[in-house]
């Protein structure tokens, strides 16, 4: 690859004064090659958006207020420097505790989990293995950087403006761990509790409080409240004001199964967190409770590696293929979903077997079975698509998966116990080494 002119990239010199009506990214790395191949990978992953290159030096020599007025940072950070005594985290770091509302992508070069969970901890909105980078991925993340630039000029109140960090009493925002256009998760800090916390906020849309939109957050805060349990979130706190509801769960600092995803996950491992949910799906069931929204985001990782599941906010709610937005398909939702849910009806016990399929499925092979350019596709997939079959080395887990991921409910487990007998009898001893098959993405390709 030919480097481009000096002009496309500013390694050296300050970048220019952001104008309001442009949305633009900042990429830092001291690889001119590197970092003009992600700032196109931007680019082509959203289009409306842009990205500035920078040296570390002259971005450490940048104004705070210069930094902020970016729609993003992306840090290019290196984890195989061993000659280096410097923090490769460092930078992270500082500029999260001096812009705690922009956005931080990190993009690693030789880290590992332990890499991505502190990365995470220190504030990054989100991590990405450089060599693993997809457009299409990339794409999902960043559309929210974008919205502003439709926005701009219009009238949008501020409790449906994404970025915007709400005021709850009592409650000092710490940062930003999740975010959606429906809801954001914040670690947050309280006086009266002894620790930091998940502050979940959701936005009540047009900023008015319904009755339904009330129901909705009771029902999901007395269905965490009756579950004692090591596999689902705890409430600590919850609360209703003019714009918001919100929830204080227990802080996960690891972040979820998601991001543990944008590794390879061993069999060992995948086997570990099948049973975990399989087990929290027992509690859930024997209290007569239907998740409706399994995914790995919903599932969070403790130090000790045990997933938490969290979020019930569809616990009683029907998921219309019609009530499917640009949203869903960002935040997972229908590559997760069961073909009953699809076609509006109310799923049982087996609809979150179903999910928990596609997770299992995505744990073994590190790939989604069914995907899609568009949610039709997505959607036929879950209904008429067959089941793909898995590669040679996890091939023992395929009738649990054929099961798991029946398209008629009565053909799959009838309860999660019996998917949790047929995990142990198949999956002992279990292969420990971890997959080398390689995962090249469009930035070094």
């Amino acid at each position: 690859m030919q480097n481009s002119p000096a002009s496309t990239d500013r390694p050296e010199a300050t970048p220019p004064v952001i104008k309001r009506a442009t949305v633009r990214c900042l990429v830092v790395h001291d690889d001119l090659e590197l970092r003009l191949r992600l700032a196109s990978v931007v680019r082509r992953a959203i289009p409306t958006l842009d990205a500035d290159c920078i040296n570390c030096a002259s971005f450490d020599a940048l104004p705070p207020e210069r930094v902020a007025g970016y729609a993003a940072l992306f840090l290019i950070v290196e984890f195989s420097l061993r000659d280096s005594a410097a923090d490769p985290l460092a930078r992270l770091a500082r500029w999260r505790g001096q812009a705690p509302s922009l956005p931080i992508l990190v993009f690693a070069r030789g880290g590992d989990e332990r890499s991505a969970a502190r990365t995470m901890k220190l504030g990054a909105n989100d991590y990405w293995p450089i060599h693993a980078v997809k457009i299409g991925e990339l794409g999902e993340a960043l559309q929210q950087l974008a919205e502003p630039a439709r926005t701009a000029g219009t009238a949008v109140t501020a409790a449906i403006d994404p970025w915007r960090q709400p005021q709850i009493a009592g409650y000092r925002l710490l940062k930003t761990i999740a975010q959606s256009p429906a809801a954001a998760v914040y670690l947050a800090r309280n006086d009266n509790l002894a620790q930091p916390v998940a502050l979940k906020v959701q936005a009540f849309k047009g900023g008015e409080v319904s009755d339904a939109d009330r129901q909705r957050f009771i029902r999901e805060c007395n269905i965490l409240s009756s579950l004692n349990h090591r596999a689902i979130a705890d409430v600590l706190d919850f609360g209703i004001t003019d714009e918001y509801s919100y929830l204080a769960l227990e802080y996960f600092p690891c972040g979820s199964l998601r991001d543990r995803l944008k590794n390879p996950v061993s069999e060992a491992d995948a086997v570990n967190y099948a049973r975990q949910i399989g087990e929290a799906l027992q509690v859930l069931h024997a209290a007569h409770i239907v998740h409706r929204d399994l995914k790995p985001s919903n599932l969070m990782l403790t130090n000790d590696n045990r997933l938490i599941l969290i979020d019930f906010g569809s616990a009683s709610i029907r998921l219309a293929a019609s009530e499917l937005s640009r949203s869903d398909l960002c935040t997972g939702t229908p590559y997760y979903v069961c073909p009953e849910q699809i076609d509006n009806h109310d799923p049982d016990a087996r609809g979150d077997l179903y999910s928990l399929g596609i997770v299992l499925y995505e744990m073994l092979v590190g790939a989604l079975p069914y995907t899609g350019g568009n949610l039709n596709e997505i959607f036929a997939g879950h209904r008429s698509g067959s089941v793909p079959r898995l590669p040679q080395r996890v091939l023992r887990y395929q009738a649990i998966i054929d099961r798991l991921l029946a398209k008629d409910p009565t053909d799959r487990y009838p309860s999660a116990a019996l998917f949790l007998e047929d995990l142990s009898a198949v999956s002992a001893p279990i292969r420990t080494s971890v997959d080398d098959a390689s995962h090249t993405g469009v930035v070094n390709s």
